[in-house]
């Protein structure tokens, strides 16, 4: 499938792994602490290694380092201030701070945009079952991933904390809990209309990014 090549054409969470291949956080000789730290400035550079081992490893559960090694000790400390974000936003965060730092790194990174996500995927290969719920197929809905010949199913095991109530997303539809409060202002959302319901799903609101579910 081509690859668009506009500074909107990867969406999330390939647009990430290109945007950290190109900032030097993809394991390649480039990827060094000296080679990330001549990009960017000592801060920049800081915040964006702590928000790609949040989004990639998760949580900072590595012990401290000694206090010798100036270096590792303030990676440590930058990554562990950030341990309650979901790595969801850190990976948007990851992207904007980039752009903010290089606006035109997309553009630049075009020569290898498509091996960054062609390594993020390598050795699976998806199929797509539909969910069947009362006689009606919806598609799309549930992943099958093989993986160096075994089958691993992907779940998205993200809890909605956002909004009133907890509606776990797993590979099959069921009704959001209803709540007559109105839902916060929002921009960036995703939104679908499924039989006579629309349903209303994150956002950006005042430049936090969300995680609930709303149904209208």
């Amino acid at each position: 499938m081509a690859m668009a090549r506009a500074s909107s054409g990867l969406q999330y969470p390939e647009r990430f792994y290109a945007a950290a291949s190109y900032a030097g956080f993809d394991g390649s000789p480039r990827s060094t602490s000296k080679a990330v730290r001549a990009k960017f400035s000592s801060e920049s550079a800081l915040i964006l290694y702590a928000l790609y081992q949040q989004a990639t490893v998760g949580p900072c559960n590595v012990p401290e380092p000694s206090a010798w090694n100036a270096v590792e000790k303030s990676k440590w400390s930058s990554w562990k201030k950030i341990s309650d974000m979901a790595s969801t936003e850190a990976m948007r965060l990851f992207v904007k701070i980039l752009e903010e730092e290089d606006p035109g790194w997309y553009s630049r990174a075009s020569n290898f945009v498509s091996e960054a996500v062609v390594d993020v995927q390598m050795n699976q290969y998806s199929s797509i079952q539909p969910v069947v719920e009362n006689g009606n197929s919806f598609p799309e809905t549930k992943t099958i991933s093989t993986e160096n010949g075994s089958v691993v199913e992907a779940q998205d095991k993200d809890v909605v904390s956002e909004g009133f109530g907890s509606v776990v997303v797993y590979d099959q539809w069921i009704a959001p809990p209803v709540s007559g409060h109105r839902p916060k202002s929002r921009y960036e959302h995703g939104a679908a209309v499924i039989q006579d319901k629309m349903y209303i799903y994150g956002g950006n609101h005042n430049g936090r990014y969300l995680n609930d579910l709303h149904q209208a």
